[in-house]
């Protein structure tokens, strides 16, 4: 790494190359079931059967999302390869984009003393663990972005590329996530006469213009919607077009929560940064940032998102991950009214949070993945998350000459990598479902029937690279009848594995596992009575 300064005390290298470091550790971590490895299967199956419109889980029909992620995933792959690597790349890239993006919105908003909001958007620990897996949010969190600096661009000049800009960036983000695009949009678009009060103020003209190109960005994705139910039936293509939209809103079918249930979490999804905050200077660097054009639209880019995703039934942590632009473009222009706001030796205490893990996960309790991964493995863990806490602490005591907020997201950056081996260890090494992908194949290639209950997730397809999906078993107990020698590959939301099951392996929630066709019989009750269940 270069730690080299330029002339100002700034580190060279800029806020989203650093992002960079976190490529060869993308292996780290196990694929994360059920909802990577469901991404994972879908886009799979779309290479598979060459079907680019309309997706599938399973062989059915999916409606949960649009095809954006998919489509780019299997770029990715053409690219670089069929491999969980080369998956997760594609994300660790938006995540970079973003952060390149903060910057340029910081200074289309203060063009004359800009540069925070990217280390501080870098320096999150929540982004960088979701730039590690395959997950909507970042890509979602991209296009936010690009629609952000097209209306700051917009409502400064007034030029229509940055009309095209924003009907692009509305396009792809209904493309990646739905109409939930719109809901981050329409803070900045219909609070944009407050927020640029210091300046240009924006007219009522130019809002209604940026709110109808955002609308009309709406049109690929019902031009996607229009062909992927050509071929359904009626009641699938009510599915695709209403239920999965006014379903989470109204009244969630999936993570239907109450409506304070963010609050709490709001301080840990900003970490480190409530943690480095001088409290008692907070009321100043906001009475002296009241009138600052970055400081408003941080707020009109986060807060009424919040209230909305309060509102909003289905509630999932990773949601609000498209706010934390705005949340930083706030604390940039908080910090520079008062640029001694951030303490930066309460680093410390999360370096001995990471070195209390790494100690208490070598010499404590033995933990669930040493129990399960090779040895080498076990030691090359260890070694890989000391290496990076080291780094981490060293950079915090020779990077004085930084400034605050750079050091700070440098050694976050690095401590949140040092985290990635102790949670292979502690949990997901659990959690890898490779093995009992890889005992499918062998399976099939032996003969051995298998086949599969009607709620499987998708964890395993794209695991295993199937060439097809397994068989589904509509009545398990009649297909083990018919299949005395084979096996079934069965996912349960909750409890535990029945005695029998084979490669079982134990998820955040219930379990997955190769059930024998006796076992089958002998559980009978409990698997004829599972329904497919709709996942985020």
């Amino acid at each position: 790494m270069d730690f080299r300064l330029a002339r100002d005390g700034q580190l060279k290298i800029p806020p989203a190359l650093w992002l960079l470091v976190l490529l060869p550790l993308l292996v780290v971590l196990p694929p994360v079931p059920i909802d990577e490895t469901r991404y994972l299967s879908i886009a799979w199956e779309m290479r598979q059967t060459g079907s680019w419109i309309t997706l599938h889980l399973n062989g059915a029909p999916y409606f949960d999302k649009p095809p954006l992620l998919f489509w780019l995933l299997n770029l990715a792959w053409s690219v670089l390869g069929v491999s969980l690597w080369s998956s997760r790349v594609l994300v660790a890239l938006c995540g970079v984009g973003c952060v390149a993006l903060c910057q340029r919105l910081e200074q289309r908003l203060s063009p004359q003393n800009a540069g925070q909001a990217p280390w501080l958007l870098l320096g999150l620990i929540f982004l960088v663990l979701f730039t590690g897996v395959v997950m909507f949010d970042v890509l979602l969190c991209l296009c936010v972005l690009l629609g952000f600096v097209a209306i700051a661009d917009y409502v400064r000049e007034g030029r229509h590329a940055a009309l095209w800009l924003l009907f692009a960036a509305s396009a792809l983000g209904l493309l990646a996530k739905g109409p939930v695009m719109l809901l981050h949009l329409a803070g900045p678009i219909l609070l944009a006469p407050w927020w640029s009060a210091d300046g240009q103020r924006a007219s009522w003209r130019r809002v209604l213009a940026m709110l109808l190109v955002a609308v009309l960005g709406g049109m690929p994705v019902l031009g996607w919607a229009w062909a992927a139910v050509q071929h359904l039936s009626a009641a699938d293509a009510d599915n695709l077009l209403l239920r999965q939209t006014a379903g989470r809103v109204v009244q969630s079918f999936a993570h239907n929560r109450p409506v304070w249930w963010y609050l709490p979490w709001v301080p840990v999804l900003l970490l480190p940064w409530p943690l480095l905050l001088r409290w008692r200077r907070v009321p100043g660097a906001m009475r002296a940032s009241r009138l600052s054009r970055a400081a408003r639209f941080g707020v009109c880019a986060s807060v009424p998102g919040l209230i909305a995703f309060c509102v909003v039934s289905g509630k999932q942590l990773h949601y609000l991950l498209p706010l934390m632009p705005g949340a930083v473009i706030l604390l940039g222009a908080w910090l520079r009214s008062a640029p001694d706001l951030l303490d930066i030796r309460r680093m410390w205490v999360w370096v001995a949070v990471i070195a209390g893990v790494l100690a208490w996960a070598m010499f404590g309790p033995e933990p669930i993945g040493r129990g399960i991964l090779q040895r080498h493995t076990v030691l090359g863990l260890y070694l890989l998350a000391a290496g990076c806490l080291l780094a981490g602490a060293v950079l915090l005591i020779a990077s004085r000459g930084l400034r605050v907020e750079q050091r700070a997201a440098v050694v976050a950056l690095l401590l949140t990598l040092a985290s990635l081996p102790l949670i292979r260890l502690q949990a997901l090494g659990a959690m890898d479902a490779r093995g009992i992908a890889q005992r499918i194949v062998e399976l099939q290639a032996q003969g051995v029937p298998v086949a599969r209950i009607p709620n499987d997730p998708g964890v395993i397809t794209f695991l295993a690279q199937l060439p097809a999906p397994l068989p589904e078993a509509a009545r398990p107990s009649a297909w083990a009848k018919e299949h005395p020698n084979g096996m079934m590959f069965a996912y349960m939301g909750r409890g535990s594995a029945p005695e029998g099951t084979q490669n079982a392996v134990r998820l955040a929630n219930g379990w997955v596992g190769l059930m024998p066709s006796p076992v089958v019989e002998a559980n009978a009750a409990l698997l004829d009575r599972l329904a497919p269940q709709s996942g985020d």
